[in-house]
């Protein structure tokens, strides 16, 4: 589609130097938008690497946690988990990748895991309990790592927009614009030719 300018040199100087920016602005998009798609391939496969492990082990626990207090009551084990100093507080920072700003969270512990005298209790109730924390770690990691998922998705998706524009849309009329302004350009050069050439005429005749 046509710009609506004037044509003239000026403007079509002007279209030019907007031309070479637009080029080169689309070519670095471009290399934006691969990079944005490698890094969500590979946080991809991330996730879904640590999301099958972490599934598993959630499981694992789970038929650990229940094995353990197979003998005993509700009451006992709620006792068992009451009075305690443990915490567990989660921290953050952001990163970046290709000006994507992400957090990245961290789990910090205080206190002492286990409240309660370890001579009493089943060694598989303890070891349950000390996979569970390693199974919060990595909970709160995957929910960092989904985050940057869709933070770079997004991102992906507004590249792709402004490479669409200036591929389909912003190029190919400035390339037309310039092509019609430089015919325009030649023709009334070649009007100008000849009419100095007709006033050449009429002044030789007289």
């Amino acid at each position: 589609m046509l710009l609506n300018v004037n044509p003239t040199r000026m403007e079509l100087l002007r279209l030019k130097s907007r031309y070479v920016l637009a080029k080169k602005g689309h070519k670095l998009l471009k290399e934006k938008l691969e990079g944005l798609m490698r890094n969500f391939l590979e946080v991809a496969h991330e996730y879904i690497r640590k999301r099958k492990e972490l599934d598993e082990e959630f499981i694992e626990v789970q038929r650990e946690f229940y094995m353990a207090t197979a003998g005993i009551s509700d009451e006992e084990t709620d006792a068992l988990l009451l009075g305690g100093n443990y915490k567990l507080e989660i921290e953050s920072h952001e990163k970046s990748v290709m000006n994507v700003r992400y957090p990245v969270f961290t789990v910090k512990e205080s206190g002492i895991p286990f409240a309660y005298p370890l001579t009493i209790t089943n060694p598989l109730l303890d070891k349950s309990f000390e996979r569970m924390r390693k199974v919060i770690a990595e909970m709160v990691e995957l929910s960092y790592i989904e985050e940057e998922l869709y933070l770079v998705a997004g991102e992906i998706a507004k590249t792709r927009r402004r490479v669409n524009a200036l591929e389909y849309i912003m190029i190919p009329d400035l390339e037309e614009t310039i092509k019609y302004i430089t015919n325009k350009l030649e023709e009334m050069d070649r009007e100008n030719i000849a009419r100095l050439l007709k006033m050449k005429d009429i002044i030789r005749s007289h």
